[in-house]
């Protein structure tokens, strides 16, 4: 397996640089070594990777197919050498993250708790608000947001760290005496806490794309998750949040999950950060670190 890694890279230099002449002087090895390698990587897959005359070199379907599963072996190999070295390195310096305001609750807390535990000489500092913050020209090192398209500029790139999954949920107070719903059109008889001020069908889409014809009577609307968490407390009406920031309260019976059969329609999260951010710098540490928590291997992150 290992040879057959080393030759595949032999093979990408090839065609990458157009020629095995300029391959071996990069490689520091004999043009008629790099030829003994892609001859026999072509000799093990039974098909030929470049075609080759006196006046130019160009690869064959499959070599371009090859060419491109190299690159991202290649790729995958440098982030994991560039991850191992910033551990190594200690990194410090300020990391500045932008969030919605929910993030301010378990389990994502903790989730930054533990990178600044890992990495105790990164002062991390984290802006929690319930609007977007606009990117260019701030200080933001990483925003995590539930949407790409409002990205403010092209220079800035965004990386997919999981999935928004909603559930709707009120207070045994409020729900005691009514029959419970068992869909998303039951609940227009209800009160409904709006947070953040979107719309309904943005909200209440299900999996499949269909949006309930009738909708709920709006009894507040607030774009602080805090406040309108209360409200649902105080049994002023329903709430539709991610499940991980409810979890407990539903075990503990704080709270009762409504329509729980239903599956609503989940939005991509994804980490945006400057596409000139040095890959050893603290930005791709912080993504990096970001995706091996267990709530993003899930699919089940809590932003907006």
């Amino acid at each position: 397996m290992i040879d057959q890694l080393r030759t595949m890279a032999i093979f990408q230099a090839v065609a990458e640089l157009g020629s095995f002449r300029q391959a071996a002087k990069t490689l520091n090895l004999s043009p008629s070594v790099i030829s003994h390698h892609v001859s026999k990587l072509e000799e093990q897959l039974g098909t030929p990777l470049l075609y080759r005359s006196t006046r130019r070199m160009s690869l064959t379907d499959a070599g371009a197919e090859l060419l491109a599963a190299s690159q991202r072996m290649t790729a995958a190999a440098l982030d994991g050498l560039s991850a191992v070295q910033r551990r190594a390195k200690q990194p410090t310096g300020t990391l500045t993250i932008a969030a919605a305001t929910p993030f301010a609750q378990s389990p994502y807390v903790e989730a930054f708790t533990r990178f600044a535990q890992t990495f105790p000489d990164v002062h991390l500092k984290v802006q929690l608000d319930d609007t977007t913050v606009p990117l260019e020209g701030s200080t933001v090192d990483v925003a995590i947001r539930g949407r790409t398209h409002d990205l403010d500029d092209s220079s800035y790139k965004a990386r997919k760290l999981g999935m928004v999954q909603f559930c709707v949920f009120a207070a045994p107070s409020y729900v005691h005496g009514r029959p419970r719903p068992q869909s998303m059109e039951d609940l227009a008889d209800w009160d409904w806490i709006q947070s953040p001020p979107i719309s309904w069908s943005a909200f209440a889409t299900l999996a499949d794309g269909t949006v309930p014809s009738r909708s709920p009577r709006i009894v507040a609307t607030c774009n602080n998750f805090a406040m309108a968490r209360k409200f649902v407390e105080d049994g002023l009406g329903f709430m539709i949040e991610t499940y991980p920031l409810v979890a407990d309260d539903f075990r503990a019976g704080r709270l009762v999950q409504l329509v729980p059969r239903v599956k609503l329609r989940p939005i991509d999260v994804y980490a945006i950060y400057p596409a000139n951010s040095p890959k050893d710098g603290l930005a791709h540490l912080f993504v990096d670190f970001m995706m091996g928590q267990p709530w993003a291997a899930e699919h089940s992150f809590g932003v907006r």
